[in-house]
């Protein structure tokens, strides 16, 4: 006679390393994910493509020109006729010098872009940068 032992069901197991990896998998998702982002300080514009553009990751004073001519320094309207006093008092609590990124609009004309440059140049700021769209997909 065939004794037939009572089926004993098997203790169920997790599997750490699938688990870990995964875990590993969205660590390092999540970081790359945080340093790809870039702070925008300046007014929502359409901005000119360009090839050549790459983000820039230092400290920075953003000029933003609306469609309209508005300009704001930091997201504060200030007149274009007072753009070069705005920008010493930005400058006068600094150690060093900030990148200046000018933000304009594609509708703003060449003359008031030339006009923003040429208070900057007043203030004594010499690292001048202007924002684009990357075109590169």
């Amino acid at each position: 006679m065939v004794i037939i032992k009572p089926f004993v069901a098997k203790r169920s197991r997790v599997e750490l390393i699938p688990l870990i990896d995964t875990f590993f998998l969205l660590l390092a998702f999540f970081v790359f994910s945080v340093f790809s982002l870039s702070m925008q300080e300046g007014l929502r514009v359409d901005l000119p493509t360009a090839t050549t553009s790459a983000p820039s990751k230092e400290e920075s004073l953003t000029i933003s020109v609306a469609a309209d001519g508005a300009v704001l320094v930091q997201q504060e309207a200030v007149p274009l006729a007072s753009l070069a006093a705005a920008l010493r008092q930005h400058r006068a609590g600094l150690v060093r010098p900030p990148l200046v990124l000018i933000n304009a609009d594609r509708a703003v004309s060449h003359g008031v872009v030339m006009s923003v440059l040429d208070a900057v140049r007043q203030a004594d700021l010499t690292r001048v940068s202007f924002q684009t769209r990357s075109d590169q997909p």
